[in-house]
């Protein structure tokens, strides 16, 4: 028997949390819902505290894993066939987090005024995005407004993941340039002067590369301030570059053509794009709508840049696959399956089919730039503090030469 914590509420309303014991978490759901209680979440004992509002309660900002629980928490009640209304108002009495808590409140207000569930959500458009809203209204135009809010939590579950599982990959990698530039920042800063001090004025007996060392030590003690303005300079060229779409796009379009980092990115958005895609069709939501919503998205400015001219192209009645080929920032792979599924009129399907291989390709290709950059800024990191130790070691051995 396995352990399964879970939030459900009465048929009146009223919450309850707490903890069972079954064989599985289908059969741990039945037995919940024979007692009458309509299943809000529910997960193994390992799991708790991966997900649920109140572990986010402590937490200033609304994040990803918010709308997914509410998204699943909706779809959950709905799927009872308790009242929109009512669904709102349980999910703000049940919220713990304040932020959020007050969203709900004005959100449950505006539909109980009479708008849409969708125009409620598109009057907060910093948590609710685009995509988020027009599935919601086709939903309601569909009648079928539980199943997409259940198809909305497993988009963002699924783009939190790979987000997670990207930036996880990254974490050690990054950890080591930055302990590598403290450790050749304190050699520089703290030992190098020190030693220099045993040399005393016996500069011109000193090999070149001991007083390369030197020289370098005095410039970063002396001269530390034109790091910052350095990083301050290249930012400020790089927002006058970027201020315009193009210069966005030119932007994006080299970031694209870096070796590893750019085939990660371009990857990373053809999943995000192919199945936002998917679940917007899937939503009801047209096409064109579908394109303009998903390739605003985007966070590579080319590839945003890109969808624009797809979207009017596919507006002056093109197909989106051919126009996809033709483009060299897009993965001609993923291309050739849109088209593929425009001339067999089974898009949707051929675009989460896109998702899932893009997905997988992301987590490989993360893997192999963490298998790239570890060992070669273990190396480089080794030879820069490695020559600074023996070019200090020369220096010592050559006073020691001379005073013999």
């Amino acid at each position: 028997m396995n352990k399964f914590f879970y939030r459900a509420i009465t048929a009146d309303g009223t919450p309850r949390n707490g903890s069972l014991e079954a064989p599985g978490k289908a059969q741990a759901a039945l037995s919940l819902q024979k007692s009458g209680l309509i299943v809000l979440s529910l997960s193994a004992a390992g799991e708790q505290g991966s997900s649920g509002s109140a572990s986010f309660a402590l937490t200033g900002r609304i994040n990803a894993q918010h709308l997914v629980d509410f998204a699943i928490e909706t779809s959950a009640l709905l799927d009872a066939k308790v009242p929109l209304e009512q669904v709102l108002k349980t999910q703000t009495d049940l919220c713990t987090h304040k932020r959020f808590k007050e969203m709900l409140t004005s959100i449950w207000q505006d539909v109980n005024g009479g708008a849409s569930f969708a125009d409620a959500l598109a009057r907060h458009p910093k948590t609710f995005e685009r995509f988020f809203v027009n599935m919601v209204r086709g939903g309601e135009a569909s009648g079928s407004l539980e199943l997409i809010m259940r198809r909305i939590a497993e988009l963002l579950e699924r783009r939190m993941k790979l987000r997670t599982k990207v930036v996880g990959a990254l974490i050690y990698p990054s950890l080591l340039v930055v302990m590598g530039v403290v450790v050749i920042s304190v050699m520089m800063i703290f030992v190098v002067p020190k030693m220099t001090a045993l040399f005393g004025d016996s500069g011109r007996l000193l090999p070149a590369s001991t007083r390369a060392v030197i020289a370098m030590s005095n410039f970063t003690r002396s001269s530390w301030w034109l790091f910052p303005l350095a990083c301050a300079g290249l930012f400020t060229v790089y927002k006058m570059k970027t201020r315009s779409e193009e210069g966005q796009a030119a932007f994006g379009r080299a970031i694209l053509k870096i070796p590893l980092l750019g085939n990660l990115i371009a990857q990373a958005e053809t999943s995000r794009f192919c199945r936002m895609m998917s679940s917007l069709l899937d939503g009801q939501v047209p096409i064109l709508s579908a394109l303009s919503i998903t390739g605003g998205t985007l966070g590579n400015a080319a590839l945003r840049k890109l969808m624009k001219e797809v979207y009017s192209r596919v507006q002056g009645g093109q197909p989106m696959g051919p126009l996809l080929q033709a483009s060299p920032e897009f993965p001609e792979l993923a291309s050739r399956m849109i088209t593929m599924g425009e001339e067999s009129g089974e898009l949707q399907t051929m675009l989460n089919k896109v998702a899932d291989r893009y997905e997988e390709k992301v987590a490989a290709t993360t893997e192999r730039l963490v298998g790239v950059i570890e060992p070669v800024f273990i190396i480089l990191m080794g030879i820069v503090v490695g020559f600074i130790v023996i070019s200090m070691m020369q220096g010592i051995m050559a006073m020691s030469t001379s005073a013999g």
